[in-house]
């Protein structure tokens, strides 16, 4: 808006853009409340560092669905993240051994019991992670796909990804 200013813009005009802005696909993209759960899109997170960017953006308990195929890159400052702003976590495709070791050692690292901190499940599949996502999130809290991996293990791309979440979560 400050930019904007300077270039001469109405302050009405920057009023309605910043009011009516829906976001953009695949990126922290809002998809529908179901029973007072949030789900959000954010499947162009593909390294675990985007990820963590995403969980940051969260105040309210996230249930955070993780996965897809490593690309190597170090997945501790992640796990120590998961650990602090998760509730559940749900692990699927070819990335769950990885993120099970790396969570592993945070808790081992920050000397947390599982049970105090993060439920763990994995899964195969990106629908399974949504439907077992969906059993376990409360009203008020927020399903999150920031999935730390490329989509290669199951989809062409993080657009199909992402496409397949929010089809899944409007089917709920």
């Amino acid at each position: 808006c400050a930019i904007a200013g300077v270039a001469g813009a109405p302050v009405e005009a920057m009023r309605a853009v910043a009011t009516t802005m829906v976001g953009i696909e695949h990126r922290l993209e809002f998809v529908r409340e179901h029973q007072g759960v949030r789900y959000y899109n954010d499947s162009i997170a593909t390294s675990p560092e985007r990820a963590m960017a995403a969980l940051r953006a969260f105040d309210e308990p996230v249930v955070l669905l993780a996965g897809g195929r490593d690309k190597h890159l170090p997945w501790d400052a992640w796990a120590d993240l998961a650990l602090e702003k998760a509730r559940h976590l749900v692990v699927f495709g070819e990335v769950q051994p990885i993120v099970e070791r790396a969570i592993a050692t945070a808790q081992l690292k920050g000397q947390r019991d599982l049970r105090e901190s993060l439920w763990m499940r994995s899964v195969e599949t990106l629908g399974e992670a949504v439907a077992f996502a969906a059993s376990l999130a409360r009203p008020g809290e927020v399903v999150l796909l920031s999935p730390g991996g490329t989509s290669f293990d199951e989809f062409k791309d993080f657009a199909e990804r992402g496409d397949r979440f929010r089809m899944l979560v409007q089917d709920l």
